[in-house]
């Protein structure tokens, strides 16, 4: 006689000490100017800079900073990249503008507007840090394989010669 397996069962408890995971998609960090995170952005150079506020609306309390910068020479290569990413979009009150003519890139923007100038130029640099450690990684396996596929033939030539 065939025995069964009742599907009404008591339901079986489990007991984890956590209940669920949560996971900080930023880390804040100390609170830096727009200024100092390119100027210790290793792939740019800043080149100038400057504000201004509008003294005939005093009122408006607005105050507009200008930052000119270029690629650092070691990611030159990485130009098309950083451009396509700056051409895909901006967000609101953030403006960045490769002028070719003169090999730089205009970042304007309100005081008021830094936090998400910070944002968008670190999403900006990690993707490009991304893309850095990507290339890296797959010249190590494009010469591991060469170097794999050169094993291989001299192991052929001793075999068949």
């Amino acid at each position: 006689m065939a025995s069964q397996i009742s599907t009404q069962q008591a339901p079986i408890h489990e007991s984890f000490t956590f209940q669920s995971v949560s996971k900080k998609s930023e880390i804040l960090a100390p609170s830096v100017s727009v200024t100092e995170m390119i100027m210790a952005c290793d792939m740019v150079e800043l080149t100038g800079q400057g504000s201004f506020n509008f003294p005939n609306y005093p009122e408006a309390n607005k105050n507009f900073q200008v930052l000119y910068f270029r690629l650092a020479s070691d990611f030159e290569s990485l130009k098309g990249l950083f451009n396509g990413l700056i051409s895909i979009g901006q967000p609101n009150g953030v403006m960045l503008e490769f002028e070719k003519e003169l090999n730089r890139y205009t970042l304007k923007f309100y005081s008021s507007n830094e936090p998400v100038v910070l944002g968008y130029f670190s999403k900006i640099t990690k993707v490009i840090s991304e893309e850095i450690r990507f290339k890296k990684i797959l010249k190590r396996i494009i010469e591991n394989q060469k170097s794999f596929e050169a094993e291989g033939q001299l192991l052929r030539n001793e075999i068949f010669a």
